[in-house]
């Protein structure tokens, strides 16, 4: 479909058809450089973000400035919705991590496409019911495993984003030990002395930086032992 910003792009496929040909229509592209912080922790800005190209990341920042990595986002990702839906100040702040370029989406755009497209409002509902799930075994792990148990929760999370199904994942783009640190609530030695113990039993692989996880099945059980089945997912 044409429109005056041109063919829809392929990020926007995530979406309903419908929604994303309305959206599309009333979307603006901007482009961000490397390190702009895109959305401030506690801003009234209202705009919904797509990343039509490069990565960014949810972040939070503690009174004594310590970092918390709440997710990275790529391509076909949203962001933004939460304060489009209710008014509320920005919980997290958005950051950068390459080069993008973003469709700005007006809140009353958002709103009035979600609210007038049924299609719509289920994919939102659906998408929203899939980040409580995602928050909730996220606040257990943090609440009642051992910091290796949330790595290996966070690890096999990411091998079911990066290839699900597959038993040999490589993390694209590989996360540093410290980013780790940080999404699980520790510090980066404890990451270090994790990772050496996984590399040990052959279930993860490390190369410069770039992680391997040769053996999701393992992984997998480590998960399973403590977690049961609430064991971590894509949801």
């Amino acid at each position: 479909m044409d429109n005056r910003l041109g063919e829809i792009p392929q990020a926007m496929n995530a979406l309903p058809t419908e929604l994303a040909e309305r959206l599309w229509k009333q979307a603006i592209p901007i482009n961000v450089k490397s390190g702009r912080t895109l959305v401030e922790h506690g801003s009234k800005s209202t705009n919904v973000y797509i990343v039509l190209k490069g990565r960014v990341q949810v972040t939070l920042f503690s009174l004594a400035g310590r970092e918390i990595i709440l997710r990275d986002l790529a391509q076909s990702d949203m962001f933004g919705e939460l304060a489009a839906i209710d008014d509320q100040p920005r919980s997290a702040s958005i950051v950068a991590l390459t080069d993008c370029t973003l469709a700005s989406i007006e809140a009353a755009v958002f709103r009035a496409a979600i609210t007038e497209l049924p299609s719509a409002s289920l994919w939102l509902a659906r998408r929203l019911t899939a980040q409580i799930r995602n928050l909730t075994d996220r606040v257990f792990e943090l609440n009642a495993l051992r910091v290796s148990s949330r790595l290996h929760c966070e690890l096999l999370r990411r091998c079911a984003g990066a290839g699900a199904g597959e038993t040999r994942v490589e993390l694209e783009p590989s996360p540093t030990h410290a980013e780790l640190a940080s999404c699980i609530g520790t510090h980066r030695e404890a990451v270090t002395r994790e990772m050496g113990y996984l590399a040990e039993r052959g279930i993860v692989r490390q190369h410069r930086r770039t992680i391997v996880v040769e053996d999701t099945r393992a992984l997998a059980k480590l998960v399973h032992m403590v977690v049961g089945d609430q064991a971590t997912s894509a949801d």
